[in-house]
């Protein structure tokens, strides 16, 4: 009885002991994998293990979702340290943050432990994709706006994309609407939208939504109004011309005065008006409309008069560098006329618009540039003639000028006797004022002279008897009396002989100068 007792105290002993070593494992952090994604109704494994098991018991495994730790989506019971396996059926519910939770089984003292969060969605397929736009769809004008949602039944996790005319527009992973704040006629077009679901790195859900037709109208400019007029056998007419350089048709188009009315098709039309010529006549204005507020043109007077009067022609010429005269440019001009048309004719044979050597310019004509080269025989007499656009049975001509390169690069008999003549004054001019300058010269040196010798006089006079005699008067008088107020005589009386010897090279050498320039002037 006694060895049975002991036997007993040993194994609760143990026991004890087993107990004690067990509240002291501290699990390893457990990890969870799965898909980070899936479609609803799919079935999916999940995966979560916990490496270094420092026990030999059951670990119990159990998966739930982060934001109800109540609710337990699965559980796996792990003999022999093995891997834990969840097998789900994927259901709304699973969308949002699953956690793994690791513990021993049966053992509650030993602290469970859980995985780190991992993102789960759950992707309901899209289905019901259709284009709403706002406003609804009815006449868009330039500078409206306009939102296009991409609607759908049902989706989540969906990406958004935009055509025009099957060309990509926007793409936004979460923006399923596209605003166009400033239309154009640039907009107009088959809107489409597609909602894409990525269900991996390779597999991807999408659908495309029916197209959606976005018509945007041009606003319309100002009309313009022109006229032309042709003649039948009934007589004159104004062919009215109505038209705008932009707006999207359908346009109506009014001719005012006569009420006349007509809806186009195009950004033009015509309206017919009877007219004589050479008579006051009404005014027209047209009027236009798409749809919004009608534009009016201006007033158009339908007044035509004939061409007649005098005909003038001005030549301007093109000249090298070397005044070589290269072409020359013909401008006719009639006196009256609201149609006049203009016809080029040399040697009384009519130029066509262009040639080899010569082309019109302006929409009537009324230019004629003419290329003067030797090679062609181009020169001769060149004249124009005015006939009404819309009536060529009679005309008026302007008077002729011949034109060729010999004449207009001969210099005139008056432009060459100009030139001699003022070279012929220049010439006389420089010579007379070389010969004037000679004598000026002479004369001064001179005086020059005299000046000196006066000068001499006097210094010879004041060393000899000490005191100032009065000058008397010589014949040189009237070059002293100016010059003696201002010289001073102590500058001059230093070296006597050197000043003499001086001034004598020097009226030598003047008279040499003199010499020399009538030499240079022997004409």
């Amino acid at each position: 009885m006694a060895k049975m007792t002991f036997f007993l105290l040993v194994v609760l002993g143990f026991s004890a002991m087993w107990q004690a070593a067990d509240a002291q494992i501290i699990l390893n952090e457990p990890v969870l994998n799965g898909p980070p994604r899936s479609v609803l109704g799919s079935i999916e494994v999940f995966f979560c293990k916990m490496d270094n098991i420092p026990t030999s018991q059951t670990i119990l495994y159990e998966l739930y979702k982060d934001d109800d730790h109540d609710k337990l989506i699965g559980e796996y019971s792990s003999l022999h340290k093995e891997e834990a396996i969840f097998p789900l059926m994927i259901k709304h519910d699973h969308d949002g943050i699953l956690i793994c939770k690791a513990s021993v089984q049966n053992n509650s003292e030993v602290v469970p432990i859980f995985s780190k969060p991992m993102v789960f969605q759950v992707v309901v397929p899209v289905d019901g994709v259709h284009i709403i736009s706002s406003p609804f769809l009815k006449t868009l004008w330039e500078g409206d706006s306009l939102t296009l949602l991409c609607n759908i039944s049902q989706g989540t996790y969906v990406l958004y994309s935009w055509f025009l005319n099957n060309t990509l527009l926007h793409n936004d992973s979460s923006n399923n609407r596209l605003t166009i704040r400033h239309l154009s006629s640039q907009n107009s077009g088959t809107y489409t939208c597609r909602a894409t679901q990525e269900l991996n790195e390779i597999d991807s859900l999408s659908i495309m939504s029916k197209g959606m037709n976005v018509s945007v109208k041009e606003n319309m400019s100002k009309p313009e109004i022109s006229f032309k007029v042709f003649k039948d056998v009934e007589g004159y007419f104004a062919n009215v011309t109505c038209q705008v350089t932009k707006g999207s048709p359908p346009i109506n188009f009014t001719l005012f005065k006569t009420n006349d009315s007509v809806t186009s098709q195009f950004q033009y039309t015509s309206f017919v008006v009877p007219i004589v010529l050479d008579q006051k006549m009404d005014t027209v204005h047209c009027q236009a409309s798409n749809g919004k507020t009608p534009l009016q043109s201006r007033e158009l007077n339908l007044t035509v008069e004939s061409v007649g009067g005098t005909v003038t022609m001005k030549l301007e010429k093109f000249v090298r560098k070397n005044f070589e005269v290269l072409a020359v440019e013909l401008s006719c001009h009639v006196e009256r006329g609201t149609f006049p048309q203009y016809n080029w004719f040399l040697n009384n044979t009519r130029l066509e618009s262009q040639g080899p050597f010569h082309r019109t310019f302006h929409a009537n004509n009324s230019g004629l540039m003419v290329k003067l080269d030797p090679h062609y025989t181009n020169g001769g007499v060149y004249h124009c003639k005015v006939f009404n656009s819309f009536d060529s049975t009679t005309g008026v001509s302007s008077p002729v000028t011949l034109i060729s390169h010999e004449v207009l690069n001969k210099i005139p008999t008056e432009v060459a006797a100009t030139v001699f003549t003022l070279f012929s004054l220049l010439i006389f001019a420089v010579l007379a004022c070389c010969i004037y300058g000679v004598v000026l010269r002479k004369r001064q040196a001179r005086k020059y002279i005299f000046r000196v010798k006066d000068f001499t006089d006097m210094h010879g006079i004041g060393d000899d008897d000490g005191v100032e005699d009065e000058i008397q008067e010589t014949e040189e008088d009237e070059y002293k009396e100016e010059e003696y107020d201002d010289l001073d005589i102590e500058a001059y009386i230093e070296d006597q002989d050197i000043l003499q010897t001086t001034m004598i090279e020097d009226s030598d050498e003047s008279e040499g100068e003199e010499e020399t320039d009538f030499n240079n002037y022997n004409f």
